[in-house]
Order: structure tokens, then C-alpha cells, then sequence
């Protein structure tokens, strides 16, 4: 009697199971238009949490405005009809693997959640073969502008502020990182790809576009990264991208936010590097000249603040050997024990995050 309730627990678990796992399969693909394998047809949408009212007329007549254009493709801030605003990513012609080799990439991506991370709430596969990533539209600036922007008006990035962005953008790898079933690489970690809103939550866009590229274009963000200062130095080709050399590239990140300078190549030919720039300032025992000045406005000490310690973490992620680099788990660890003492209202309860975009 006891071996047939156990049987009939596990069956009712299995059941259960099985029930779920075809609940969630509908929750993310929760409608299509005629396919044109079928003959004909304007192609296929495919919708995730949070664009289920996207229809698929929506997107062929959204009115599209140029907003940039990567490696990846040309991104639109696209008009609905009514009145909505969304972001269109057309992806390179010829620059993506088949649609079966894309599709398990695309319902990965779309099942991604996070407050530091921008959602993908839909695709759509033209009848010949356009591939359009569809995300929300948020009115907010790139770190790279905030960072270096010289206009009148633009906001003081004090210490607590930068810390907050870093902390936001090591979150979003983490989660990348250690908490999803398939880990996800980034890939094109830099501050171009980094949303700041005006409570400076950090959201990383373009994460795990690769996946979905032909090698060659795969290898031309390799190119882009060695050129931006950002590429680790084992990194050679995309498919050797991994958690590591994400760290790395995070490393670079936040010694751009902590100097307040360019990595990489400047427009004049001169080549900057951040690492050996830090190195060259310690060697000689100025340091403290190499921050940024809007980040020590204010700070009283460096060392209680957390700022030294911030320096050093950023160096160890650019370790020239991976295994030495720490986890963006160890990251995200280490910035939450070294946060800025004067930080207003930042990390209060009701500021700390900002609701991911509105649901279309």
C-alpha cells in the first residue's frame, strides 16, 4: 500500500509537471501570424511577457525614426498606432544563423527578467527572412553620454550615483551569469549598451545577440571590443566569449566610470588604456589624481567610501589571467559592502528600483 501512494504521488508530480511546462511554453509564445513556410503570409510574431497586446499589425505599420546603428543591426524608435512608442532592432541582413538555430536563442532571451536588464517583449520573422527584436522604449540616456557629454545642463555623476549605475550593471550579469538555467554571456558589455534613468537604475541592453549571428559578424564585435579597450586579452574569436571575459569587459566599465575617460581609441590615433593608466598612477603614488573630479566631490575618504576599494575591483577584474578574475557574483558582493557613506536617497526603499518599461 505504501509502494502504490508513492507511485501515485510521483505520477500526480510528473502530471503536474508536464502541465507546467506546457503552460509556460504558451505564456511565451502566445501568438503568431501566418508563417511564410505556409505559403505566402507577412511573416511570424512571436510575443513574450509584457507584449501580449502586440498584434502583428502593429508592427508592420508602426512608423519607424533611426535611432543608431551597431553591429548588430539598425535600431528604430517606432510609433504605434495608438500612440505607443516600442524599439525596433532589425537585425543585418545575412548577418543571423537560420531561423532554426535562432528560434531556442530568441525564447531565451524573451524569458529573461531583471530590473537591470532591458526585456525583449517580442520577434518577428518577415516572409523574407527580416528579423526584428522588439523591446520597450524608455526616453532615457546611454552611460557612454552621461559619462562624457559635455552639454550645459547635464546631471553631476557624483560617487554615490556612479556606484549605483556600477552596482545596477553588475546585478544584470550576475543574473546573466548564475541565476538563469541556460547562463547567458553578455558579450558587448560597454557603456553604449548601458540605459541610466533619472534614478539612475542601470539597464544593459544587447546581451546575448550574438548567440543569434553568423560567426564572421559574431567576430566583428571582437573587433569593435579590442578597438573600445573593452575586448579581455584571450578573447579572440566570439564563441570563446564567456563568463570571464564578461568580467573583464565589466572591469573597463567601471574604471571608465570611476576616471571618467575613454578606453580605447581616440579619433586622434592615440590609444588609451585604462589598466596601465591605473598602474603608471600607483607606481608613482598619484592615485588619487586619476578618479574623475565629479567623483570626489563631496567624499571625505576615499578609503571609508569605498572608492579605493571600487579601484581595486576593477583591477581585478582586468586581470590579464581569467581564472583570476572574480565572479560578477563576487562583484555585485563586493559593491554592496563598499557603498558610498552620503547617498541620499538612493538606495532608500522607494528609489531603489524603477519599474522596467510599461507593458505594451
Amino acid at each position: 500500500m505504501a509502494g502504490v501512494v508513492v507511485l501515485a504521488s510521483l505520477l500526480i508530480g510528473y502530471v503536474q509537471g508536464k502541465k507546467r511546462k506546457n503552460e509556460d511554453d504558451e505564456e511565451y509564445e502566445l501568438a503568431d501570424g501566418e508563417d511564410d513556410e505556409n505559403g505566402g503570409g507577412e511573416g511570424k510574431l512571436i510575443l513574450f511577457q509584457g507584449g501580449e497586446n502586440l498584434t502583428l499589425e502593429d508592427v508592420l505599420n508602426a512608423t519607424g525614426q533611426v535611432m543608431e546603428k551597431t553591429s548588430y543591426g539598425t535600431v528604430y524608435k517606432a510609433k504605434l498606432a495608438d500612440g505607443g512608442t516600442i524599439v525596433l532592432r532589425l537585425l543585418r541582413d545575412g548577418s543571423c544563423k537560420d531561423r532554426n538555430s535562432c528560434l531556442p536563442v530568441i525564447k531565451q532571451l524573451g524569458r529573461v527578467r531583471h530590473e537591470n536588464l532591458i526585456p525583449l517583449r517580442a520577434f518577428y520573422q518577415g516572409k523574407r527572412g527580416e528579423k526584428l527584436l522588439i523591446y520597450d522604449y524608455l526616453p532615457n540616456r546611454n552611460l557612454f553620454d552621461l559619462l562624457h557629454e559635455t552639454r550645459v545642463g547635464k546631471p553631476v555623476l557624483n560617487w554615490a550615483k556612479r556606484h549605483k549605475i556600477a552596482l545596477g550593471i553588475a546585478r544584470g550579469l550576475a543574473h546573466l551569469h548564475t541565476s538563469l538555467e541556460t547562463p547567458i554571456t553578455h558579450g558587448n558589455v560597454r557603456s553604449k549598451n548601458v540605459l541610466v534613468d533619472d534614478f539612475f537604475v542601470a539597464r544593459l541592453t544587447e546581451f546575448g545577440l550574438d548567440k543569434l549571428m553568423i560567426p564572421n559578424v559574431a567576430d566583428e564585435i571582437v573587433a569593435l571590443s579590442k578597438a573600445e579597450g573593452c575586448k579581455a586579452p584571450e578573447l579572440q574569436r566570439m564563441k570563446k566569449c564567456n563568463s570571464r571575459t564578461d568580467v573583464y569587459a565589466f572591469g573597463i566599465l567601471l574604471l571608465e566610470i570611476l576616471l571618467g575617460k575613454k578606453p580605447g581609441k581616440a579619433r586622434s590615433g592615440s590609444y588609451l588604456d585604462l589598466p596601465s593608466l591605473v598602474k603608471e598612477a600607483v607606481l608613482e603614488e598619484t592615485t588619487m589624481e586619476v578618479f574623475d573630479v565629479e567623483v570626489l566631490k563631496g567624499i571625505r575618504s576615499p578609503m571609508e567610501d569605498g572608492l579605493v576599494q571600487a579601484l581595486k575591483l576593477a583591477m581585478g577584474c582586468c586581470a590579464p589571467v581569467a581564472s583570476v578574475r572574480p565572479t560578477m557574483d563576487e562583484v555585485v558582493k563586493q559593491l554592496e559592502e563598499n557603498r558610498p557613506r552620503n547617498r541620499s536617497a538612493l538606495y532608500s526603499p522607494t528609489e531603489t528600483r524603477s519599474e522596467i518599461g510599461t507593458p505594451f
